[in-house]
């Protein structure tokens, strides 16, 4: 009985986020993405540039030295909002880049939070991995699964176990987004250095959703741990396999998907997590680390905005899309 009321109130907890993030859309959204778009009209006027219109802005086939830079002159030596910036504050100048960018994070952090809680989908999904815990904690299907493992005992070696362990925690995916960081900032590789800042703001979303829910539920690992639901190395690594998926398209997501599923399937064999556990943590990573990389895409009223040219006139600017 006592499970099923943790249940309920985490279903109850859910719809309160979602209630209460509802009144806290961004006033600045539209003008966020509509002055970003301003940075294809600045890398129209250099003869070098050559941009591909073909495809919308952050297709994984573009390289570094012909994605548009993003970087509107500021006044006075100032940079750029961070809302309307593409890239890092002060191009070739790590140290001061990196500073701006530890003084900008909690705010940017608080605009992807509110973005992903004001999601009607997210919150879609967030309810269903509620639904499907509960569902499948309902139907015994975690008392099955367990019953197998004490017959026949764990499927993977030793090396097996610490690959899931080390490769899906998240720990290990935070290192990864530091180092695209890092490393994109003494490159100057623009695309890099957003994908790694909307990876690390992500993982802290999902990192910070997971470890409440697991307060909220309560429930015991097979293994005799507390908080065993969600899985947290299952959530995070299907976030990280998500925001590279959209970064970089199927060549880069669908091997990390399947390591992502490795990882829930390696839980689940080490007697860390019941089924449930995964299955929800898998929906809850999926679903943050979508939110997270739309609010990082160039978006007018839930229309994608891509570049426009027409080579007739010699004109170039920018349309909406929406697939219905």
């Amino acid at each position: 009985m006592r499970r099923y009321f943790q249940w309920s109130f985490a279903v109850s907890a859910i719809i309160a986020v979602f209630v209460t993030g509802c009144s806290n859309v961004s006033d600045a959204y539209i003008e966020r993405y509509v002055t970003a778009y301003k940075a294809i009209e600045v890398a129209s006027a250099h003869e070098s540039a050559t941009v591909d219109t073909s495809r919308p802005i952050g297709a994984d086939e573009e390289s570094p030295a012909t994605q548009p830079a993003g970087i509107i002159p500021g006044k006075a030596g100032e940079p750029v909002h961070w809302a309307k910036r593409r890239g890092p504050a002060y191009p070739d100048d790590f140290w001061r880049s990196f500073g701006r960018d530890a003084k900008e994070m909690p705010a940017i952090v608080w605009d992807d939070t509110k973005a992903t809680f004001t999601d009607p989908w997210t919150l879609v999904a967030m309810g269903g991995a509620v639904a499907a815990g509960v569902a499948i904690d309902a139907a015994n299907l975690n008392g099955t699964v367990a019953d197998h493992y004490t017959k026949h005992g764990s499927q993977l070696s030793k090396c097996g176990d610490m690959i899931g362990d080390v490769g899906g925690n998240p720990g290990t995916h935070f290192g990864i987004a530091g180092a695209m960081y890092f490393t994109s900032l003494a490159t100057g590789d623009v695309k890099t250095y957003e994908t790694s800042k909307a990876l690390m703001n992500a993982l802290a979303i999902n990192g910070l959703t997971t470890l409440a829910l697991k307060g909220i539920a309560n429930n015991e690992s097979p293994n005799g741990d507390p908080f065993g639901w969600p899985s947290g190395h299952t959530s995070s690594t299907f976030c990280l396999a998500t925001v590279m998926h959209e970064a970089y398209g199927p060549k880069v997501g669908i091997p990390l998907f399947i390591f992502a599923s490795f990882v829930g399937y390696e839980r689940i064999d080490a007697r860390n997590h019941d089924f449930n556990d995964v299955i929800s943590g898998a929906i809850i990573g999926i679903a943050i680390g979508h939110a997270v990389m739309q609010n990082h895409q160039p978006r007018i009223l839930g229309f994608d905005v891509i570049p426009w040219s027409d080579p007739a006139n010699n004109a170039v600017g920018i349309a909406l899309m929406k697939e219905f």
